[in-house]
């Protein structure tokens, strides 16, 4: 591979301050970051802007088989690079990946036609299929999602060993933890009224609480490392907060649950129907505080978007999820680092570091040091961009971002020493990025 030198870099410490130094990055991987400048084949001038490790989303609905109309490898992982992303693992959506029949599908279409690093998610995993989780982590997948309520809930006697099964194969359970009986109740009393505000009122935060405390203390019984996907409310919050003095558990939040409030989603209708519910204007205050606190450990997309046919229709029936991957690294330095609710240090750690630790590949993912790989984002943070339908890369000619200007999007962005993103513009290729699979893992 051909060297290259990305000068000029302005690198955060963890005590705040900026220092700006040349990074070297032979063969893919960072081998000198100071004040020397080298020789190097290609040169990238950083003009001295905020440089990190490039952002790493571990629950993105990128590609299913049988749904290639939302969102696919090519159209997902151009839209994750303009957010400031190297990185994307791709959470099952309809297909249960339990074999390594459709692993190896969604694994060749990444290779075909991802422009960044990938992995992939087993699950969802239940009563029925637990058994393949040694198989699955033989071929690398070190994440297997769970669900504790509808569409796709475990059974509560099978849960103990399933988590077991996961914690043999130094895994991780990511969990969509919601109590289903309390699903039911709010469902049976909301459910006349097509509303997204009825809608949303129908999962509460004890709803999402409740199963925390759950499925945290049965992963503390059994030995086995849970994570909590799409933290929604104070509550869940506190859960964590309380379990993460005993257990090993970690968490996730996304930038709607972030952002958007029940009482916002009125404007939008089905459009903004995601899973778990926007809740109330404290409980996003919450969440931004767990996620400087250290409660959450890590922020994903959640990117799950569909065409406006499925959004368009009763809203109980209508898809949930909405396009996320564009705004990742943008939507969280403007309203979290420029606002102040988020130190540029902690913007690392979630974007990046916790992710990859998360995932076993920290510190050859998720770090910019010597010795990691060269997943690179220059951030522009002195002039805002524009989020429109009109322009972003996501499949859907829709979002729920439309008009927002965000700040730092990326300037440069570089795949394993390779240059996606230049000046704002692509000038890569596809095929850059490895699967994560295939680095060794380390032991929890």
């Amino acid at each position: 591979m051909p060297t290259l030198l990305i000068k000029n870099a302005g690198i955060p410490l963890s005590s705040g301050d900026i220092v700006e130094a040349n990074i070297y990055v032979e063969d893919g991987v960072i081998t000198y970051v100071g004040k020397r400048e080298a020789q190097a084949d290609e040169v990238l001038d950083a003009g001295g802007r905020i440089t990190v490790p490039g952002g790493i989303d571990i629950h993105a609905h990128i590609y299913d088989q049988a749904y290639a109309g939302n969102e696919d490898w090519e159209t997902g992982s151009l839209a994750a690079a303009f957010g400031g992303l190297t990185t994307v693992v791709d959470m099952p959506l309809r297909t249960i990946v339990d074999n390594e029949r459709v692993l190896e599908e969604k694994l060749e279409e990444a290779r075909r036609n991802s422009y960044l690093n990938y992995g992939v998610i087993g699950g969802f995993i239940n009563e029925k299929n637990y058994t393949v989780i040694p198989e699955l982590a033989r071929r690398g997948v070190r994440l297997f999602k769970f669900f504790t309520c509808r569409p796709f809930k475990i059974s509560d006697d099978a849960l103990p060993e399933a988590f077991e099964h996961v914690a043999i194969a130094n895994g991780v359970a990511v969990v969509h933890a919601e109590d289903e009986a309390l699903i039911g109740y709010w469902e049976r009393k909301l459910s006349t009224q097509n509303t997204i505000t009825a809608y949303h009122s129908s999962r509460t935060g004890s709803t999402e609480a409740s199963a925390i405390y759950r499925v945290g203390y049965i992963g503390l019984d059994v030995g086995a490392r849970v994570h909590i996907a799409h933290l929604s409310s104070r509550e869940g919050v506190e859960a964590v907060a309380n379990l993460k003095k005993k257990t090993s558990i970690t968490s996730e939040v996304t930038p709607h649950h972030l952002f958007f409030t029940r009482e916002d989603s009125a404007r939008f209708g089905a459009y903004l129907k995601v899973a778990p519910t926007l809740k109330s204007i404290e409980d996003r205050d919450a969440l931004w505080r767990g996620l400087e606190a250290g409660v959450i450990d890590a922020y994903v997309s959640d990117n799950a978007p569909a065409p406006r046919s499925m959004k368009e229709v009763n809203v109980w029936e209508a898809w949930g999820g909405v396009p996320n991957l564009e705004v990742m690294m943008p939507f969280l330095f403007t309203y979290g680092v420029l606002q102040r609710r988020l130190s540029l240090a902690r913007f690392i750690e979630v974007t990046a570091r916790n992710p990859a630790r998360i995932l076993g590949v920290y510190p050859l993912k998720g770090e910019l040091a010597v010795g990691s790989h060269a997943d690179i984002v220059v951030l522009e943070t002195g002039s805002p961009r524009k989020i429109t339908a009109s322009t972003h890369h996501h499949k859907v000619d829709w979002t729920p971002w439309e008009g927002m200007e965000l700040y730092g999007h990326p300037y440069h962005l570089i795949v394993n020493g390779s240059v996606l993103i230049e000046g704002r513009e692509l000038v890569g290729k596809k095929g850059l990025g490895i699967y994560i699979g295939e680095l060794k893992p380390r032991r929890r």
